[in-house]
């Protein structure tokens, strides 16, 4: 089985496994080959990625980290308490919005995430611009429950964490309409309204819902950044709280990883046609700015469960042999174990051995590298076989 972002979907791939709408239903049956009309109802869909047959690597365990199904359906219950937010706000209604089915989904994900059988989490954003705001806090709140957990939270502080990360955005409700989708950048105006978010969902969440203190101080603050320049209030270090360090730290990630209306404006160049940062660049963003946007503590627990290239993805090592990562390294980032499917040696894959012999060094180096790149070559250091890019050929 492979591992591929959607927007590298091409016609005669053989679907491994099923694919979900936004809401958890079953659009496209595993066994499918894609054709083009196919490809269409992907990107019109959304998908951020999906799974193919690949017969090299038919023993390889290949999963998302959180079932689709499970996903959508939190993005569709979610979707009807955002509507009767919505009716509440303008009726000024005082009764608290029913969260049983929400609460309920949220302690089965938080069990699929704390399980210790379970795929790798990825960045795998959210493609569709129409069904974002019901999307993106799903995939934002399991990662952030899987920080949460890795970092020492128990059940109680994983649960306020995810729900916090669900509502995070609910103070989108009482912004003037349109400014979200605006394509390009906002005036000083419209960004002013855009930073007051964080207090209406705070606001929202302690007088609508019965939703903890702990999680409504979370939303309140997941916009502050350690070195100050967050917002509402320029909280810094450790006058922000942990859980709104870990829902800031994943929020920026998967946002870059997102499509979005104002993206064309500052996207490399080689993401322009999708308005997407590549889930890749996603991460080496949040390694990047650690110390500065975020908790470094922090970072270090997410480069440790975050793969930049999770199992089953095709990826070209700097001697020009390409493979499949079949079981990701946290104590490397970079250098995972692989299997070879290509290249000038023509080597089996039983006959490479693991990539990783051990590089402390270059993982600490990378915890301050302050430039952004897609493609790093470390062979200049003496160091053999280490992976350079992802590859989207099949």
């Amino acid at each position: 089985m492979q591992r591929i972002s959607a927007v590298y979907s091409r016609p005669g791939m053989e679907l491994a496994c099923p694919i979900f709408d936004n809401w958890g239903d079953v659009v496209l049956q595993s066994g499918i080959m894609l054709d083009s009309r196919n490809i269409a109802q992907i990107e019109d869909i959304g998908v951020g990625e999906l799974f193919i047959v690949n017969k090299k690597t038919e023993d390889v365990f290949v999963s998302p980290m959180v079932p689709p199904e499970l996903e959508g359906a939190i993005s569709k219950a979610m979707r009807r308490v955002m509507i009767e937010c919505r009716a509440m706000l303008t009726s000024r209604n005082q009764q608290p919005i029913d969260l049983v089915l929400v609460n309920n989904l949220m302690d089965e994900m938080m069990e699929t995430v704390i399980s210790e059988n379970k795929g790798d989490p990825s960045i795998a954003g959210c493609y569709s611009l129409r069904d974002y705001n019901y999307v993106h806090p799903v995939k934002v709140a399991a990662l952030s429950m899987l920080i949460g957990r890795s970092s020492g939270m128990g059940k109680k502080e994983i649960k306020q964490l995810g729900m916090a990360a669900l509502f995070q955005n609910v103070g989108y409700l009482l912004l003037p309409q349109g400014i979200l989708d605006k394509p390009g950048f906002l005036n000083n105006a419209e960004m002013k309204a855009v930073q007051r978010h964080p207090v209406y969902s705070s606001q929202i969440l302690a007088r609508y819902t019965e939703i903890g203190p702990e999680a409504a101080n979370t939303v309140l603050q997941h916009h502050e950044r350690w070195n100050g320049s967050g917002y509402p209030f320029g909280l810094r270090k450790e006058g922000i709280s942990k859980a709104a360090m870990i829902l800031g730290m994943t929020d920026v990630c998967f946002a870059l990883a997102s499509k979005r209306p104002h993206r064309e404006e500052f996207l490399p160049a080689f993401a322009i046609e999708h308005s997407i940062v590549s889930s890749q660049d996603a991460i080496e963003y949040v390694i990047a700015y650690s110390g500065e946007l975020f908790d470094p503590a922090l970072v270090k627990v997410f480069t440790r469960i975050v793969p930049i290239y999770p199992t089953g993805t095709m990826v070209k090592l700097n001697d020009g042999r390409a493979g499949i990562v079949i079981k990701s390294n946290p104590d490397c980032l970079r250098r995972p174990n692989i299997r070879i499917i290509s290249g000038p040696t023509k080597q089996m894959a039983e006959d490479v051995p693991d990539i990783c012999n051990g590089c402390e060094l270059e993982c600490e180096e990378r915890h301050t590298k302050k430039e952004v790149k897609r493609d790093v070559d470390l062979s200049k250091d003496g160091r053999k076989n280490v992976l350079i890019s992802e590859l989207s050929d099949y």
